[in-house]
């Protein structure tokens, strides 16, 4: 066992990365200390992290360092192939056998096991349910098989090749199109544009097994492997495994790696993508570079300098297009990686009609404009401590996190080809150094960028449109005369008083009590707070401020504009606009949106402790002053009128209008407004219809999950939540209108791809209880599997099956939905053979062992250290609104094992046997007329 430093492991982990000369005067990022790394004496190597998150449990990730972009050009999609094949079958587990075996061992396929093909990596995952010396040798002697001793069975191949493809068709929606001939172009001429990693379907569905099994022989060594190794072991024990299972792996040269160049000509062009689902027309200006993948400081701070500058650009030119102009929508500036080594910086422009040039010409002037004139002090300080924030919560949630979080974060900088960073130190950098960059760099790397790089434009258009477009040389006129004639400098939002000026008095306490660790105290208003301390992240915190009363308590007129509330926060608060409330909450870390339901309404999202006051400021706010403008909604109104006619012409528009029509038939306030309801909605609505359900405190619950103190949680709650209006009267629990009854056949014929979906949906009448939620999921699991089974490893033609069973307990039914999407040919059989899968639980009950298997996953997914704030803070919201046991995880344990096939059995019967079903299918429109 031979030992390397972990920056040059981390770094030739992925192929094509080079180490820095060391430079005292220019830092190296700080590097991980409590990593253990080392490597085999036949090259494999590993990375161990030691954590005990949950306790006594081992997550482990195999990466081979080898994808798509590895691939002969008669492999495309070969790499992909071989992941899947790496669960049909292996010399220890034939065929599918493999992932029975993990079932066994208590693991849950996609939740617990999975992988996945990239551009430079193939990776197989494991999260082990214990992490005792047999498990982990199980673990490892999985993942052994997977790397060393598959088996390349024809049959096995034939059934999965349909599977392949069926993933590839999920890919095939109108967003993920045009995703993909973004990226094309983007990358032309590169490997990066050639090899996507779902690979060419016409060669997966024909290509000889002799050409899959090469790829394997070529890069699954161990010479070209690490593995992570993340939990409750220890260096001892990882070394013995490795020397067990993969040590006697022979080392073996690789092929020669590809050149992974990007082509930057660097000269203006047009580029057209015409897509007939197309609803919202878009250009996209891009302003391609070389960017270095930061290794030391200096290559951090030419990073954040262009990351910075891309934010303040975009802040300026959000607060100029909160109404549209003539021609344009929104303008967005963002910045992404577009392969190792290169950035792009793109300009979004949404469009408001054809005139594509005008749009140009627009777009032009406001880059010339920023250019020229540059920004402001207030927009650096604004971005610059936006991006400090982000990653302070990056570190803040890496700290003492669990295996999954770590696991996944350690195989993120490997796939970037990036340094393994210490989280809490890196913060710290950027802090250090985004506080030095200035407003001249950021101001003359905007000019630098507009003055020497031309942009690659990107029209996407309806079809019959392309021909409006204008050419190269009227583009390229535009460009030269907004960069010759700038623009006036256009006057920045400004902020000149504090977010609350009048601070309320805190509210006196007038109950308090503690159970089960809950902290909870009741307001004189009539507001509890609910507090339980957490350790799951070290400096995060959950929260959610919830009361009864939602659409469904308010008159039939006025539900649709309650559903509508969310539109308020475009209208800002507390004498505020967005913007100006966007400049005073930076320098907090916190997420907060509201919400109405047909039962209640609130606000929810995330905090942290020096954040929290901030948090609860503009929940008060937002309750106590709340505001619209008319010029607002208006905007808002003809943004939501395009989406009514496009939700019109979109076939996953046109299929779930239909479903939803039946579904909600005694519910017509959760349908789609048309344009003739939306019209008639006035701000004056909006504002009397907030105040309707948000002006009354009583009987609300603040619940706040998280790392902070006691004392500073009620002492804020009690000045902010303590303060809000309240009346004697206040909504209750009701019980909602009932889903649609009667069997219905949906018929969709939409869309241009080869691609279908069936969905069967069902609901009955059942009274809920928690122990009869909790066996609905039992269920519910048990027939996941058993269709996953039928309909992916058996006929091999459907990629992945959603089903599930949910009780609703503010309608006193059951409702549950299957859906797969497949090829259009193969509809009637598909959906015979799922129903079959219904019939059989309905004839002949679940078996014990099944039973078995899904409660043992279940238990594991319940231990303590694998319970998330979110999942805390959803029992206590059901604890606070139903009465729910602030047990019920306790409960649930101590119960489930009692569980019996007969009592699921009696269930699946209650409510499989139903007359409310709709059968639905969406089908190509070509599909359809044949």
């Amino acid at each position: 066992m031979k030992y390397i430093p972990i920056l040059i492991a981390a770094c030739i982990a992925i192929t094509g990365c080079q180490q820095n000369k060391t430079n005292t005067e220019d830092p190296q990022l700080p590097i991980r200390q409590d990593m253990i790394q080392g490597e085999l004496d036949n090259g494999m190597r590993y990375i161990l992290v030691e954590n005990n998150r949950p306790k006594d449990r081992v997550s482990l990730q195999l990466v081979v360092n080898a994808g798509s972009l590895d691939e002969d050009d008669d492999q495309k999609g070969i790499a992909h192939l071989v992941e899947h094949m790496a669960f049909n079958g292996t010399e220890q587990f034939p065929a599918n056998t493999l992932i029975e075996h993990q079932q066994a061992l208590g693991m849950v396929f996609g939740r617990d096991v999975n992988a996945m093909t990239e551009y430079y990596t193939t990776s197989y995952f494991l999260h082990l349910p214990n992490s005792s010396e047999e498990m982990l040798s199980e673990g490892f002697n999985m993942l052994s098989q997977q790397a060393s001793a598959l088996v390349f069975d024809q049959d096995e191949l034939e059934r999965e090749r349909p599977v392949v493809e069926e993933e590839w068709r999920s890919t095939l929606s109108m967003m993920a199109r045009l995703g993909k001939a973004n990226r094309q172009i983007l990358l032309e001429g590169s490997r990066f544009g050639d090899r996507e990693p779902i690979g060419d379907m016409d060669l997966v569905r024909h290509v000889d097994a002799s050409r899959i099994e090469a790829f394997w022989h070529d890069w699954y060594h161990p010479n070209n492997m690490t593995l992570i190794v993340v939990g409750s072991t220890n260096q001892a024990e990882v070394e013995k495994m490795l020397n067990r299972y993969f040590a006697p792996l022979p080392a073996k040269e690789l092929p020669q790696r590809p050149q992974l160049n990007v082509p930057l000509d660097n000269t203006l062009d047009l580029k057209v993508i015409a897509d007939k689902e197309i609803t919202t027309e878009v250009l996209s200006f891009n302003f391609r570079d070389y960017e270095v993948t930061p290794h030391t400081e200096s290559e951090l701070r030419a990073k954040l300098v262009n990351d910075i500058t891309m934010q303040v650009l975009n802040k300026r030119l959000r607060e100029q297009y909160q109404v549209e102009s003539d021609n344009i929508s929104k303008l967005m500036m963002m910045t992404r990686p577009m392969a190792a080594g290169y950035r792009n910086n793109r300009l979004m422009v949404i469009l408001t009609d054809k005139n594509y040039l005008a749009s140009t010409e627009e777009a032009f002037e406001q880059l010339s404009r920023f250019a020229a004139h540059g920004f402001n002090q207030d927009d650096l300080n604004t971005e610059r401590q936006s991006m400090i924030n982000r990653y302070s919560q990056m570190a803040d949630s890496l700290r003492n996190t669990t295996n999954r979080r770590e696991m996944m974060s350690i195989f993120n900088r490997l796939r970037s080809q990036s340094p393994l960073i210490d989280s809490d130190q890196y913060a710290v950098v950027i802090e250090k150094l985004s506080n030095s960059i200035t407003l001249d760099e950021i101001n003359a790397h905007l000019k630098r960028m507009v003055q020497t790089l031309n942009p690659l434009v990107i029209a996407q258009v309806k079809v019959d449109n392309q021909a409006q477009l204008p050419s190269v040389a009227q583009l390229q006129q535009a460009w030269e005369y907004a960069k010759a004639n700038p623009p006036a400098a256009i006057a920045p939002v400004t902020v000149s008083k504090n977010l609350v000026s009048d601070v309320p008095e805190a509210a006196k306490i007038v109950a308090y009590k503690e159970q089960q660790g809950v902290k909870m105290w009741t307001l004189e208003n009539g507001a509890q707070v609910w507090f339980e301390y957490s350790d799951e992240s070290s400096n995060e915190l959950r929260l959610d401020y919830r009361g009864w009363g939602g659409s469904q308590h308010l008159p039939a007129e006025q539900r649709s504009i309650a559903l509508l509330l969310r539109q308020m926060s475009k209208f800002g608060y507390g004498g505020f606009s967005t913007d100006q409330l966007a400049m005073l909450n930076a320098p907090y870390s916190n997420r907060i949106s509201s919400y109405v339901n047909q039962s209640m309404h609130g606000f929810s999202g995330t905090s942290n402790p020096k954040s929290l006051e901030n948090w609860l400021q503009n929940v008060y706010l937002q309750i106590t002053q709340p505001q619209v403008d008319e010029e607002l909604w208006q905007a808002s109104k003809r943004l939501m009128e395009r989406g009514i006619e496009n939700q019109k012409t979109s076939s996953n528009g046109q299929f779930n209008t239909a479903i939803d029509a039946i579904r909600y038939v005694n519910n017509p306030e959760r349908l789609r407004l048309t344009k003739e309801q939306l019209s008639k909605i006035e701000t004056k609505d909006l504002f009397n219809v907030w105040n309707m359900l948000f002006s009354n405190a009583n009987q609300h619950h603040l619940i706040v999950v998280g790392n902070a103190d006691a004392k500073q949680v009620i002492e804020l709650a009690q000045r902010y939540i303590g303060s809000l209006p309240a009346s004697a009267e206040a909504y209750s629990q009701i019980e909602l209108p009932p889903l649609g009854s009667g069997k219905h056949e949906i018929n969709i014929a939409a869309g241009e791809e080869p691609m279908a979906i069936t969905s069967l949906l069902f609901n009955q009448d059942f009274a809920y209880s928690t122990q009869r939620g909790d066996k609905a999921y039992l269920l519910s699991r048990i027939i996941s599997n058993r269709l996953r089974e039928s309909l992916r490893e058996e006929a091999g033609g459907v990629y992945s099956v959603r089903f599930a069973i949910r009780l609703d307990r503010n309608r006193n039914q059951a409702f549950g939905m299957l859906s797969y999407g497949h090829d259009p040919l193969r509809g009637e059989e598909l959906r015979t053979k799922a129903t079959a899968v219904l019939d059989k639980v309905l004839e002949q009950g679940v078996t014990q062992k099944e039973l078995s298997e899904v409660i043992a996953q279940t238990k594991n997914s319940l231990a303590p250290d694998n319970i998330s704030d979110r999942q805390r803070l959803n029992y206590l919201n059901d604890a606070a609104q139903y009465g729910d046991s602030l047990t019920s995880i306790a409960d649930y344990l101590a119960w489930v094992d009692s569980v019996t096939p007969a009592q699921i059995d009696e269930m699946a019967k209650q409510i499989l046997v139903t007359n409310n079903w709709i059968d639905a299918s969406l089908m190509p429109a070509e599909k359809a007329e044949d």
